[in-house]
């Protein structure tokens, strides 16, 4: 059912294009610079799935495209539901096309072993041609709403939709699987402008509701501002993560206010303990009181908070306070007991790794990112 669902959506696909014209949309998705994958590659590429063109057809990632297949044949139920057809998904996402296209920097396919085809190969008029773009807006695009959905259900302790046994959505295999994937739709290369998923929500309607409530629920995200009026305009999910993790405070710290390491400080009398927020931002110094927002640090942390920074990089204009924070971070700890008694404050708290290991992560995180440039964002 789902292949022969698939099938369908290329067929009419082939149908030719009638698309409206609309202002070209910022590039938000680009590549990560190559000074930055020099020192670690690792952390920008996906471990399961792709999204998006850059990573299309990796052969290591080929696996997860057959549970696109199924979230795509669980997408195509729900609007049917709701009276809607294939043809409606279309309609509206080729309505939007035109500025899911341009978000895009330089559109380029790679092959199955992840080197990029000779320029001029398979360049953006190809994709236009083909409707390749759209095919993987569409089946991606309901994978990530479908992979939020079914955690929240998880987490919910409703009953899945999907087998038991499957291998992504299946209760059994959520808890192993989701944290790899939280990751991988996190990284810069691995966005879908949020447009798709706000476009293909709206087919559904009532079903998956509010797309930045879901997305700030699957990754436990919360602000303590009144108003969301700050992810209201979010290019993509890496987008609104930052956003949400800068969102509280006024103080942007720099490295060369912190020089000295938390034990050194301690010893100097300096008290720490742990801000009202998790907001980056919400770091204060009074009546010798170091508050710092508290970090949870896991198996996926280095890679997210490398691919925020990136992100940073690329696009000067939306600041720079993700990355401040790391340089700071990198001033506090030098070894493994500054971690230690940061942790002891509930400053860090290491669900996987040892001090040893967490202050390895900070001393080796900012390689790449040189301080005169930080400086000069400031």
């Amino acid at each position: 059912m789902a292949e022969k669902l698939v099938l369908d959506l290329r067929k009419k696909l082939q149908l030719p294009q009638n698309q409206p014209t609309q202002e070209p949309c910022y590039k938000s998705i680009t590549r990560v610079p190559k000074i930055l994958t020099d020192v670690n590659s690792q952390a920008y590429e996906p471990k399961l799935v792709s999204f998006g063109p850059y990573h299309h057809n990796r052969s290591h990632l080929l696996p997860m495209e057959v549970s696109k297949s199924s979230a795509l044949l669980q997408f195509h139920r729900r609007i049917a539901r709701a009276s809607k057809t294939p043809d409606d998904v279309l309609i509206a996402m080729r309505k939007v096309e035109p500025c899911l296209i341009a978000s895009y920097n330089g559109l380029q396919v790679e092959d199955a072993d992840g080197d990029c085809f000779e320029p001029g190969r398979f360049r953006r008029d190809d994709w236009l041609e083909k409707d390749e773009f759209l095919k993987i807006m569409i089946v991606d695009g309901c994978f990530a709403l479908e992979i939020m959905l079914a955690d929240k259900r998880f987490a919910a302790g409703e009953q899945s939709e999907y087998d038991s046994h499957d291998p992504v959505f299946g209760a059994e295999r959520m808890i192993y699987v989701v944290p790899d994937l939280k990751r991988d739709m996190l990284l810069l290369e691995n966005q879908l402008p949020l447009l798709a998923l706000t476009t293909l929500a709206a087919i559904e309607g009532s079903g998956i509701g509010d797309v930045n409530t879901l997305i700030k629920a699957f990754y436990n995200l919360s602000s303590a501002s009144p108003e969301d009026r700050i992810i209201d305009k979010c290019f993509h999910i890496l987008d609104l993560y930052r956003k949400v993790l800068t969102s509280e405070g006024e103080y942007l710290p720099s490295y060369e206010e912190m020089v000295q390491s938390a034990t050194k400080l301690r010893n100097a009398g300096v008290l720490f303990c742990k801000s009202i927020t998790n907001s980056f931002r919400d770091i204060s110094f009074n009546g010798g009181i170091l508050s710092l927002p508290q970090l949870k640090v896991d198996g996926t942390t280095e890679s997210i908070l490398l691919n925020v920074m990136a992100f940073e990089r690329v696009h000067a204009t939306i600041g720079n306070e993700v990355t401040s924070y790391v340089f700071f971070m990198d001033g506090l700890i030098n070894k493994a007991d500054d971690v230690a008694m940061l942790r002891n404050e509930q400053i860090i708290k290491g669900v996987e790794g040892s001090d040893e290991n967490i202050s390895n992560m900070f001393n080796n995180i900012t390689k790449g990112v040189t301080l005169a440039v930080i400086q000069k964002e400031m």
